[in-house]
């Protein structure tokens, strides 16, 4: 029979993140919505006549770039949560929340794809916080 313990001495600081189906399951969808965001960044940056209502990004060079830069954040927290490292997790939590709130503004000049974004963006914010245990902190 296995027995749980609470001590730190358990679990000392420098030991790998553990992972949980939760870790996993929001980690490959840090990497999707990583992706989405860099297609958003290209699409922004080449295709400006593709968003036809600028209602919050009127500059789409900026916002191109910003997405293009947001989405290999993703990408690489994403990666090194898979590679066991508990700040992945920690800067995917803060990316993707950020992401969803950067994709709502997207809403009404392309809102399928701005509710895809945000959609996911809080399925990997509930995926890691669901996943991590009280004794990680």
């Amino acid at each position: 029979m296995a027995t749980v313990t609470m001590d730190s001495a358990a679990h000392p600081k420098g030991e790998a993140l553990k992972l949980t189906g939760w870790t996993v399951f929001a980690s490959v969808m840090l990497l999707v919505v990583g992706a989405l965001n860099l297609i958003n960044g290209f699409t922004a940056l080449q295709h400006t006549g593709y968003y036809t209502n600028h209602l919050v990004y009127t500059n789409l060079t900026f916002w191109g770039w910003a997405f293009l830069i947001w989405g290999a954040l993703q990408i690489l927290a994403g990666a090194v949560t898979l590679s066991r490292n508990t700040w992945g997790a920690y800067l995917g939590v803060g990316l993707a929340a950020t992401s969803a709130i950067l994709w709502f503004f997207m809403i009404f000049a392309a809102p399928f794809a701005a509710m895809l974004g945000v959609a996911v963006s809080l399925l990997v914010v509930g995926g890691f916080t669901a996943g991590m245990h009280p004794d990680e902190y």
